[in-house]
């Protein structure tokens, strides 16, 4: 892009393509890195929207420098006002026509906006993310998210099925929408739901467009009890979505939701009723994003479920080959040791029962 048609942008004369949103607050050690992959991007129609929620380290004057050199940048200031209220800010100055999140720890790959692009057009889509590779701690796992659109909205049901800052999506449908400040820390997974009850077209690009960056200063402990707290009613809503769509009866339910909750009495009968009638609506890609959940719950809920086998055989109608030979393996450790996800064996085996069926 040369000089003349960034100050066309910046002016007004010409909108660009993408309005890219970051929100900022005390970034200084990672955010050179995170706007330097945004401007390396092999797609260069775009301005930066850079909003400073007020930081006090130096933050600032990174931002400042940037824009002073490159006529795409544009930075705002406010006092501290929180991560929705800010996005929702982003959202209002946005003049291109799609929004691309972006965080200030992570790192962009150089073909991103590109990918995106092209998928929002040629598979005319509203929302898009993709893959994601973990880093900066010892968990590198590359987290593939599902692709199709029934994949995804079956992933909605469980959690998120996007990366919040992978996202790049219709702008005009976003301010319609808006993030709620209400679901703040999981106002991601709200817009999610609300934006497939509102019929957006959405999917994942299959491949790692953004290096998500893993470090302790991410989130608190009690901002992420609030997160699991926002998201358990998040989903509630989600679930009585579908079973209203499917003209089910919507009595099971909580028990399905609520089986992550300390404390909670495991019902597997409303379980097992909730998985059955979600999996008789399925695709092929679709049965086995929801398959995958349900072997999570089934993992957690073996020690109080003396017929967990039968009933994981039941549900999946698979074929014993060798992975689910692990599969029932597992489940009978689970149960003959009376393994309880809140016990710490359960919290040791963890990791190796994602590295083992997950990665």
């Amino acid at each position: 892009m040369d000089s003349s048609f960034q100050a066309d942008v910046l002016s007004g004369r010409i909108k660009p393509l993408i309005s890219v949103v970051l929100p900022v607050y005390n970034g200084q050690p990672f955010l050179v890195e995170a706007i330097d992959s945004i401007l390396a991007q092999s797609v260069t129609d775009f301005e930066l929207i850079v909003i400073d929620d007020g930081s006090s380290d130096g933050s600032l004057g990174i931002l400042r420098e940037y824009e002073r050199k490159d006529p795409r940048v544009r930075v705002f200031t406010q006092k501290n006002q929180g991560l929705t209220s800010t996005l929702n800010k982003a959202l209002e100055l946005a003049e291109g026509q799609w929004v691309a999140r972006m965080d200030q720890d992570d790192i962009a790959l150089p073909f991103r906006f590109e990918r995106q692009l092209d998928y929002l057009v040629h598979s005319n889509v509203d929302l898009v993310g993709s893959w994601v590779k973990r880093f900066g701690s010892s968990d590198q796992r590359t987290v593939r998210l599902p692709e199709s659109e029934a994949a995804i909205k079956m992933e909605m049901l469980f959690g998120s099925p996007f990366a919040h800052p992978t996202v790049m999506m219709s702008a005009d449908l976003a301010r319609q929408l808006r993030y709620d400040p209400s679901c703040d820390k999981a106002e991601d997974y709200d817009l999610w739901v609300r934006a497939a009850i509102a019929g957006w077209k959405m999917a994942n690009v299959p491949e790692v467009l953004l290096l998500y960056r893993v470090h302790p200063a991410q989130i608190s402990t009690a901002a992420s009890n609030r997160q699991a707290l926002l998201s358990q009613g998040i989903k509630q809503r989600y679930w009585e979505h579908v079973f209203e769509r499917l003209g089910k009866d919507k009595s099971c339910i909580q028990s399905i939701v609520a089986v992550r909750s300390p404390g909670s009495k495991v019902d597997i009968e409303a379980i097992d009723t909730a998985l059955r009638e979600v999996l008789q609506s399925c695709d092929e890609d679709a049965r086995s994003i929801v398959l995958s959940h349900a072997l999570r719950i089934y993992f957690r809920v073996a020690a109080d479920c003396p017929d967990i086998v039968s009933r994981w055989k039941n549900l999946s109608n698979d074929p014993l080959n060798k992975a689910s030979f692990r599969t029932l393996l597992t489940l009978r450790l689970l149960r003959l040791f009376r393994v309880r996800p809140d016990g710490r064996l359960f919290n040791s085996l963890r990791h190796w029962l994602i590295a083992l069926f997950y990665r």
